[in-house]
């Protein structure tokens, strides 16, 4: 397999998110459980103000742009990003109060400056968050606050590692090295390094654990190839059903332990850090 390239990195999870995109929606956005219990508590910690300018950075679909939009009031205003124009679409359908552009997060043209910048689940995607973050920092006015939402460690959120462990194990190529993971930022420490490195002061970082229920192994593994797993399922499939069902057959034991009367129900650690661009 050929190395790492983040530019068709980036094309490739371009055209993933204009496909999953409705799915995704309906199946996890649009619905006030597992990680997305987060959605608030991102919102609250980013304490928008009625009359606040909002960039919601890889807004996706819209599920924190539509509470981002309850808080604001007339003299509010709400912007929303994202490079996905499927996404793009099912936002605009559901916030109608905000702008909604497709732009790619690490080239965003944007000539005005925000009270509040949030983004959730895309941080520890974006092929150089770094840049990304510097980004946001010069988007903030003075004193202008930041919120951030990201996935924990592979062993806090088992819904991903359940399968991908197994999947590695079997093929452990099915990557390049290099590839941005779910899990890159998930550790504390990781997260408010890269914060901090962009020039942001005053990070806190708060921890929750939400649960999922994901119904039988059947529809986990069902609603994970589809969604999550995406991007690598032909590669998946591609090697043969001994392969598959020896993925399945780990993972189905592998879950065992997250069984509650009949259903799976996983934990779920989301980190929500808060930053602030000190005064100039």
């Amino acid at each position: 397999m050929s190395g790492y390239d983040p530019v068709k990195y980036k094309i490739s999870s371009m055209q993933k998110w204009n496909i999953v995109a409705p799915s995704y929606h309906s199946d996890w956005a649009s619905k006030d459980r597992g990680p997305f219990r987060s959605t608030i508590e991102l919102v609250k910690a980013a304490e928008i103000g009625p009359s606040n300018s909002v960039l919601d950075v890889a807004c996706g679909t819209g599920a924190v742009s539509i509470q981002v939009a309850r808080q604001l009031g007339s003299s509010g205003m709400l912007v929303g990003i994202d490079f996905s124009s499927g996404a793009i679409g099912i936002a605009r359908s559901l916030a109608p109060i905000g702008h909604f552009v497709e732009m790619d997060a690490e080239n965003i043209g944007l000539g005005i400056r925000f009270d509040r910048i949030v983004c959730q689940y895309a941080l520890m995607f974006f092929p150089d968050p770094a840049r990304v973050l510097s980004r946001l920092w010069e988007l903030l006015k003075n004193n202008g606050r930041l919120a951030v939402a990201v996935h924990g460690t592979s062993a806090e959120v088992p819904y991903f590692s359940t399968i991908m462990d197994p999947v590695l194990r079997h093929i452990p190529d099915i990557k390049p090295e290099g590839t941005p993971t779910v899990h890159r930022f998930g550790n504390v420490a990781n997260l408010r390094g890269v914060i901090a490195g962009a020039g942001f002061s005053n990070i806190s970082i708060k921890k929750f654990i939400f649960d999922y229920e994901a119904g039988t192994f059947g529809e986990y593994w069902s609603n994970y190839m589809s969604t999550t797993a995406q991007s690598i399922r032909a590669a998946i499939e591609g090697r043969g059903p001994s392969v598959v069902s020896a993925i399945r057959a780990e993972a189905e034991e592998k879950v065992k332990k997250f069984i509650d009367k009949g259903s799976i129900r996983f934990p779920w650690r989301v980190l929500v850090a808060t930053a602030r661009r000190e005064q100039d």
